[in-house]
This record gives C-alpha cells, sequence and structure tokens, in this order.
C-alpha cells in the first residue's frame, strides 16, 4: 500500500500521523502530550475515548483521510445498558504506534 506523500515542503517537517494512509492499524500508548500543555483545552469526551483506547490496547484502523489529508479512526464501546456508542478521531498527535501486519506463513 503506498500513500505516502512525498517530498515534503521546502523547511516543512513531516510529522508521523501525516504517514499514515487508509488501511493502516495504528495503537494507542499514550495520551498526547500536546493535551498536558498549558492552554490546551481538549473535550472531556475525547479524552476518555483516548483513556479507553489506551487501556484496551487493540489496534484500530485509519478509515479515511479527510480534505486536509487528517487520518481518521473509528472505535466502539459498549455501554452498561449494551448499546453501543461510536467516536470517531482524527490523528493529528503524538501517543499512537503504527501497527505492523503479521507475516503469515502457508
Amino acid at each position: 500500500m503506498t500513500c505516502r506523500y512525498g517530498k515534503p515542503k521546502m523547511g516543512a517537517m513531516i510529522k508521523q500521523w501525516q504517514k499514515l494512509c487508509v488501511g493502516d492499524r495504528v495503537r494507542f500508548v499514550h495520551m498526547p502530550t500536546e493535551f498536558n500543555q498549558r492552554g490546551y483545552l481538549v473535550h472531556s469526551d475525547t479524552r476518555r475515548v483516548y483513556r479507553r483506547l489506551i487501556a484496551r490496547r487493540r489496534p484500530v484502523r485509519v478509515f479515511k483521510l479527510d480534505a486536509w489529508k487528517l487520518p481518521w479512526i473509528r472505535c466502539r464501546f459498549r455501554r452498561k445498558d449494551g448499546r453501543w456508542k461510536y467516536h470517531s478521531l482524527a490523528i493529528n498527535h503524538n501517543g499512537w504506534v503504527l501497527v505492523k501486519p503479521r507475516l503469515t506463513t502457508h
């Protein structure tokens, strides 16, 4: 799968999330460091989703790149009443690792 964006513009620094493609799998390992910066506001629901993704330690798949090339993931969590709660997040921070595909032997 090749959807990397080629060479960065002069002086531009490519961040890891900018290299993600649709279909890539990522696992969240810690809260994004930007969330702890003074004056950086993050909705409490977003923080809760990050905490749950970190705790469950399962990878999630990038399902789309938006118009600004931001990668998005979807996830769902079961509520206490048994119904599903759906979420989607744009990944434009650190706190995740790329999950390498397993090699299959036949």
